[in-house]
């Protein structure tokens, strides 16, 4: 697969299934699922651009802001960079808040439990505790911030494109050669 491809199908199989963790933010498991399918697809991005070709290289997520002037401000690559870094950087935390509170339980890595008996006599349950409920809503509350902020700098991205980069839009979404 030529290395153009690759990044469209990456591009596609990633934002559907971004949009798709999104959607199912309250279907527990099925929600689960997505944003481990998510990682994997980050992982596949971060190991592909390894590979040393320049279209698949990490930089394209740096703003450069050598060559930005006023005429060529709207249309400067540093905007779709800011922008892409903005999404990488929210969606990959998003995914780490998601990894964080879930444990690994939904893909059967979780380790059991194990409750001492120092904890046991204690007023401090391990599990359902009130410090336990805390930190899992603390994480969740910074969980659903980032895939909102992933949302909102989407929906800039594809505005973005579909403005000021319509042939590069056109491109990506299969409807141009």
């Amino acid at each position: 697969m030529k290395t153009i491809q690759f990044i469209r199908a990456y591009h596609a199989v990633l934002a559907i299934s971004a949009i798709l963790a999104y959607v199912t933010g309250e279907m527990g498991l099925i929600h689960a699922w997505l944003g481990y399918g998510v990682a994997g697809i980050i992982v596949l991005r971060l190991v592909s651009a390894l590979t040393g070709a320049r279209q698949l290289g990490l930089e394209k997520f740096y703003p450069n802001f050598e060559g930005l002037q006023l005429g060529n401000a709207l249309t400067h690559p540093v905007i779709s960079r800011v922008l892409l870094l903005g999404i990488a950087v929210s969606l990959t935390l998003a995914v780490i808040t998601g990894i964080l509170m879930d444990n690994c339980k939904s893909i059967g890595l979780a380790e059991a439990s194990i409750v001492t008996e120092a904890f046991a006599d204690d007023e401090f349950e391990y599990e359902g505790s009130e410090h336990h409920d805390d930190e899992n809503e603390f994480l969740e509350e910074i969980h659903e911030f980032f895939a909102n902020m992933m949302l909102l700098f989407v929906g800039v991205h594809v505005t973005y494109l579909l403005l000021f980069k319509q042939p590069l839009a056109k491109f990506m979404l299969f409807m141009k050669r």
